[in-house]
């Protein structure tokens, strides 16, 4: 049986990989001052970041909807004998709902909806893992059982250079409660389980990086062998810097993904967001 490897645009898997490996990426709709664009398809993270500063109210994103997960599975069904679905977390989107609304309704072939837990790259890494599972051969149970385990094991961690897009969003309270207001500090955050909690406190960017690239060693300490993504909003030389120092200290799989933090995320961080997720 063939396995198609659906998954939704804040993944930030950048897109020669997605297709080279298959992976049909959905993506978000995002509201500019009014205007909808197709995240990733109808605005690149560049033009996104350059124009955000500027908009007059808070860009806004929409959940991707039923229907477009059934059009998405009514002509994958044509080529591939199962589908499955591996979301963003469900506790940060609808889109996890709307991907199970389409699975329910729809009996050409089985498909299967998987909640990740997590998102951005941790969620990607998982993704490519199991879209390199089903291009192998494996069946839709056994690449299920695969994302079980990969996404208790995939780690994030990512520092934000500003709360002003997080308090506009909304979202601020889950970051802010933690680490206060002061300008100076770096929080690092680490999204796990479903939720967001803070790591560390850094005074500046470099040291955050620093923090970043130790807990990467940490991980390989533990697991013994690491394929891991840098990803940034609008930062690539700060990105660059991570990269680097991750690559100094841990023994990796395979060559690091750099990849862009995709402008759906970006409405609620701003610019300026630098991590990694390693698995």
């Amino acid at each position: 049986m063939t396995v198609a490897v659906v998954t939704d645009s804040q993944t930030c898997i950048p897109s020669g990989i997605a297709k080279e490996l298959e992976i049909f990426v959905l993506p978000y709709t995002i509201n500019l001052d009014g205007r909808l664009f197709l995240d990733g398809v109808d605005i690149t993270p560049e033009e996104f970041y350059r124009i955000q500063p500027s908009l007059s109210e808070a860009a806004t994103t929409s959940a991707i909807s039923p229907g477009a997960f059934i059009n998405a599975l009514e002509s994958l069904s044509a080529s591939f004998d199962s589908i499955l679905i591996i979301t963003i977390a469900s506790t940060m989107s609808g889109t996890y709902n709307s991907a199970c609304i389409a699975a329910k309704s729809f009996d050409k072939v089985p498909v299967a909806v998987f909640d990740s837990r997590t998102a951005a790259m941790a969620q990607g890494l998982v993704v490519l893992e199991i879209a390199e599972a089903a291009r192998e051969g494996a069946t839709l149970d056994e690449c299920l059982d695969l994302a079980n385990i990969r996404a208790k094991e995939v780690e994030l961690f990512a520092y934000i250079s500003t709360f002003e897009y997080l308090r506009k969003s909304g979202r601020v309270n889950a970051i802010t409660a933690l680490t206060g207001e002061a300008l100076s500090i770096k929080p690092v955050f680490r999204f796990k389980d479903a939720k967001a909690t803070v790591s560390a406190k850094k005074r500046s960017a470099e040291k955050a990086r620093v923090f970043i690239a130790d807990e990467a060693y940490r991980y390989f300490q533990r697991k013994g062998s690491v394929r891991a993504s840098v990803f940034h909003a609008h930062a690539q030389s700060e990105a660059e810097e991570l990269l680097l120092l991750i690559k100094d200290r841990v023994e990796l799989q395979r060559e690091i993904i750099l990849s862009e933090f995709t402008p759906v995320m970006g409405c609620h961080t701003g610019p300026g967001v630098v991590g990694a997720a390693f698995l």
